[in-house]
Order: C-alpha cells, then sequence, then structure tokens
C-alpha cells in the first residue's frame, strides 16, 4: 500500500515513488501490451510525469524506463488516477484488472483508503484527451510537454455534436483503445520510442491524399522534449463500422468451403493438385471447380488484392516528402538485408534443433529435415542478395496480415500501420520492396486454415481427421492466394516500383516467403509450441518449390 500525505498525486514524492517503483514490475508484468514478459527486469523508473487536469480528478501521465538484464531497455506510458472511498470499492468490483495498488490518504482530520488505477478507464480522463486533441490542449511535465493536435478530419467525424460516451476496447493488446461512440477511435501507444510512430505518420500521409481505404487520422497526442524530439503518444481515428476483422471473416469463409468439401464425391481429390508455383498459377484463369467450392471468398480475396495495390501506389506516390520518396534497391539494402534473413535462418534452425526432442514424432521429422536445410535456406536468401533490380523500395504496412485488415461487410479498410511492435522504431520506418506486404498476407492465407480447423477438431470425422482434409486446406490456400496475387499484379505490376521481369519478381517473392516462414517457426517454439508444424511445413513447401524451380532454371541454361 502506497501512504501519502494530503493530495494523492503525492505518490512521485520520497518514499511513495520508491514504493510505486518496485511496485511496478509485477504490474507491468500482468498487462497484455507489456513487451518484456519474458526478459529479466534490472529496474523500473518513473522518468517523467505530466499531470492532466480532468473533470473530476487529476490524471498522471507516466513515462516508465524498464532496464533488462540485456538488451534494449524500454519505455511505457501509463496513466494514472486514483479513487477513494466507494469510488474504490467500485473499481475494486467492476475493474480490478486495472488497478496498480492500493492507497492510503493521509489528512489532518482523517484518512481516506482508495485504489491507484489506469485512468484509460476513467471516463472523464477519456473526455479530456479527446477535447484536448480538439482545442490544441498542452500539458506539461518535468522534461517537456504533452501537445495535442488534430486534422482537418477532426471537425468532420466530431461535426460539433453533443460529448460522445468513450468505452475501451476489450481487444487490448499490444495498445489500449477507446471509442468514442461510434465516430471516432484513441488508440493510446504503451510502448514508446523517440520519433513519430509510423501509425500516425503513414496515417496522416493517406489521411491528406484521401486514401478511402485506411481510417482517416482525425488528430494526434505526442510528448516533445525540450530538445524538440518527439515521441508518439495516442493518435485519434475515423471508427470503422465493421464486421470484425479479416482474419475472423477468413474463418468463417473457411468453414463454409469445408461444407462444400464434404458434400463432394469420393474421387475427385485428383483435381485438387496444383503442381505449380503461385506465381505461374496466376497467369492463369481460376478453374471452375475452385470458383465452385471456394465460393464467394475468392471474389473478396481480389478485393484485398486490390485494395492492397492500392495502398502501395499511394504510399509510392507522395510528393514533396523525402521520408516516402522510393528509393533504389541498391547493393547495401541488399547486403543489409541478406544479413539479417541470414542471422534469422541460423537462430531458429539452432532454436529448432534445440527443440526436436520436445516436438511429436511426425514434426520432428519435418523439422529435422529444415534443420538440415538451413545451407539451401542461405541459397534463397543469396539470390535476393545477387539480385541487381531497377525496383524501388517504398514505405510499406510492414505487418500485414489479415487480423490487420477491417471487413466491413462489402470492402476491405487497412488498418494499423505502426510494424512489427518488437521491432525498432527505426526498422519499422524503413522503406522495402512492397513484395514484403504481399508475402505477409500470403503467409496469413496459409495460417488461416489450420486456425479454422482448430477451433472444430471435434467435428472432424474421426476415421479421417485433419489429414484428410490437408488436399482441400491446400487446393484453398493455393486459389485464394492466387485471387489476391492477380488483383494485386494488374494495378501494382504497373506500377513505377515494380520490378521488370517476373523472374526478378519471383527471387523477391521467394525470398520474403521463405523469411516469414522461418520467422514463425521461432515464433511458435517460443509462444505456442502446438502450432509449429504449420510454418515447419510452410517452410518445406516453399524451398520445395523454389529448389525444383531452380533445377528447371540450370536444366535449360
Amino acid at each position: 500500500m502506497l501512504i501519502v500525505n494530503e493530495r494523492w498525486d503525492r505518490i512521485l514524492e520520497k518514499e511513495a515513488r520508491s514504493h510505486l517503483e518496485a511496485r511496478l514490475p509485477d504490474v507491468l508484468k500482468a498487462r497484455r501490451w507489456f513487451a518484456g514478459k519474458a526478459r529479466a527486469i534490472q529496474s523500473v523508473r518513473i522518468v517523467e510525469s505530466v499531470p492532466i487536469p480532468s473533470r473530476s480528478s487529476t490524471v498522471v501521465l507516466l513515462f516508465i524506463r524498464v532496464e533488462y538484464l540485456d538488451g534494449a531497455p524500454e519505455m511505457y506510458t501509463f496513466p494514472v488516477t486514483a479513487a477513494l472511498g466507494e469510488q474504490a470499492a467500485q473499481i475494486h468490483q467492476d475493474l480490478p484488472g486495472t488497478i496498480v495498488t492500493t492507497l492510503k490518504v493521509r489528512m489532518k482530520d482523517c484518512e481516506q483508503t482508495g485504489v491507484l488505477y489506469d485512468a484509460l478507464w476513467n471516463a472523464d480522463f477519456s473526455r479530456t484527451l479527446l477535447s484536448a486533441i480538439g482545442q490544441g490542449g498542452r500539458f506539461t511535465g518535468q522534461t517537456g510537454t504533452l501537445i495535442a493536435s488534430s486534422t482537418q478530419a477532426y471537425g468532420n467525424l466530431i461535426s460539433g455534436e453533443a460529448a460522445l460516451e468513450p468505452a475501451v476496447l476489450k481487444a487490448e493488446q499490444s495498445n489500449t483503445s477507446v471509442a468514442y461512440g461510434d465516430r471516432v477511435l484513441l488508440k493510446v501507444y504503451r510502448r514508446v520510442e523517440n520519433g513519430m510512430n509510423p501509425d500516425l505518420e503513414i496515417g496522416r500521409i493517406l489521411t491528406t491524399m484521401n486514401f478511402p481505404h485506411s481510417p482517416p487520422v482525425a488528430g494526434s497526442i505526442e510528448y516533445v522534449r525540450a530538445n524538440g524530439e518527439a515521441v508518439t503518444v495516442a493518435i485519434l481515428q475515423g471508427f470503422v463500422h465493421n464486421q470484425g476483422d479479416a482474419w475472423k471473416y477468413t474463418l468463417e469463409a473457411f468453414d463454409d468451403y469445408l461444407v462444400r468439401c464434404r458434400a463432394q464425391p469420393t474421387g475427385r481429390e485428383d483435381a485438387l493438385t496444383l503442381n505449380e508455383p503461385l506465381l505461374e498459377m496466376a497467369q492463369e484463369d481460376i478453374p471452375a471447380f475452385a470458383r465452385e467450392l471456394i465460393g464467394p471468398y475468392l471474389e473478396a480475396a481480389s478485393r484485398l488484392g486490390q485494395r492492397t495495390a492500392e495502398l502501395h501506389v499511394a504510399l509510392a506516390n507522395v510528393q514533396d516528402n523525402p521520408d516516402f520518396t522510393p528509393e533504389p534497391f541498391s547493393l547495401e539494402y541488399r547486403r543489409s538485408r541478406y544479413e539479417s534473413m541470414c542471422r534469422l535462418a541460423l537462430q531458429t534452425c539452432s532454436l529448432l534443433n534445440g527443440r526436436l526432442n520436445d516436438l511429436p514424432s511426425v514434426t520432428e521429422q519435418e523439422a529435422r529435415r529444415v534443420v538440415s536445410y538451413e545451407p539451401l535456406i542461405q541459397d534463397r536468401f543469396r539470390d535476393f542478395l545477387e539480385l541487381e533490380s531497377r525496383a524501388l523500395r517504398i514505405r510499406c504496412h510492414g505487418d500485414y496480415h489479415l487480423g490487420q485488415v477491417l471487413w466491413t461487410g462489402r470492402d476491405f479498410v487497412i488498418s494499423d500501420f505502426e510494424g512489427e511492435p518488437a521491432r525498432p522504431l527505426s526498422e519499422r520506418r524503413m522503406k522495402h520492396t512492397p513484395i514484403m506486404d504481399v508475402a505477409s498476407m500470403l503467409r496469413s492465407f496459409y495460417y488461416a486454415p489450420y486456425a479454422a480447423l482448430s477451433r472444430q477438431q471435434s467435428n472432424l470425422p474421426a476415421e479421417g481427421g485433419g489429414a484428410r482434409l490437408e488436399p482441400w486446406v491446400r487446393f484453398w490456400y493455393g486459389w485464394v492466394s492466387v485471387a489476391f496475387l492477380k488483383a494485386y499484379l494488374g494495378i501494382a505490376g504497373r506500377a513505377s516500383f515494380w520490378p521488370e521481369s517476373q523472374a526478378e519478381f519471383q527471387i523477391l517473392f521467394d525470398a520474403h516467403l521463405l523469411e516469414k516462414a522461418v520467422y514463425e517457426i521461432g515464433y511458435e517454439l517460443n509462444n505456442r509450441p502446438d502450432w509449429v508444424r504449420v510454418p515447419i511445413r510452410g517452410v518445406l513447401e516453399i524451398l520445395e518449390t523454389t529448389t525444383r524451380k531452380a533445377i528447371e532454371r540450370a536444366r535449360y541454361q
């Protein structure tokens, strides 16, 4: 329990501050958005505090620096406020997960007990932030200033109406989002770095361009130090009316596909075989059998390919902004990316080799093949290094998958441009070939059937189970990917950033698809070991396809 005199906000003074900092490691580890759960914490310090007055109380926005025993430190934002008496009892009852610690405030004539808790669940504070963005509010801290600002879209979205009721979204991940009615959404970043978050940077650009397939940015909150360094704290976006993300929509579509598959007469499995690489299949018409089985989702995948290409074309055509100007596919860039790819392959194969005995027998056999294929993986990455191309690098999404896209019921809206949260901000702002985004989305298509099947294993027929459905899974993935690629290439293939030849595109595509699948092996080993067979099979399939093509090329040279 923290004990302070007269006012709760004295938690940052003397002994109370030390007690709070000592409590913070356990508090952070319990939060979904804290990225350092698997790391050994050395120290936690409050390095800045910004008071923000609201109608019912004052909130203090804490900037918390977390030092680890190894690796780089991290910075987190944490707005806190206090509830005393009956209000504290209500927080205990309704929002126990938001509590930081219990609190005792000693006054001249009495003592009050209460709680210190996450202020984003305080409706008055959320209203204060929205108002500050609209009015250009400023709040002074010890070493910097919190600056709120709006864009032209703010007025269009808010329209001067009565205050909108705030509600914290339940789907908390690396950030925390507050919805204001059905008009705007405030995304508060928890882990922050010096520099503008790409989510804000790209969002502002697309809003200025009136790009219709991403949420408009209505405003932001940034912390600016005395030396001019800025940190993105929050972004206000237009609320997208949707039926869930594209991942949810895809799983439901695959469930419908399975119903049609089970109704097929036996003996049709021969029609499921896909012998050609995806890029060659994308030059062909989608057969009637695939359209019949996969149904409306083929059109949806095509629409997503179109929207993805339109995004890349828009980002490549930003005027008078060097942070978005396309850049050459230089040797320096290729060498840097090649070294990163090879490190990833080495680390992943080493990790996989150390976990072989923990895997089921079938998965173990496939994992051993992946480990033995490390030189072959390096060869595919070497093709990337040696590729001399006039293709251009542009700003991309950077963490593109079905969960980053919203399904409105009729179309797709692309969101969350901050890139992979685990990567440093400087890397997330780098320019890449947009084929990286394409490969990431195709890997998301690859995962979707297995996720759908895992939800209904108990409903699969006992005599066949998931193994019997494997050919149908590959058939779905293949033609859905083709539908996406055909639509994407129809637009992006004519863009100035595109490779000059199909052979160049193939090398870039293979390298990024393989890199993503290798990354997934490490992720699954560390987070969901039961899922590791999915990316292991993905790596093997990519290698078998690219090796076969290499052999065919050599044969005709």
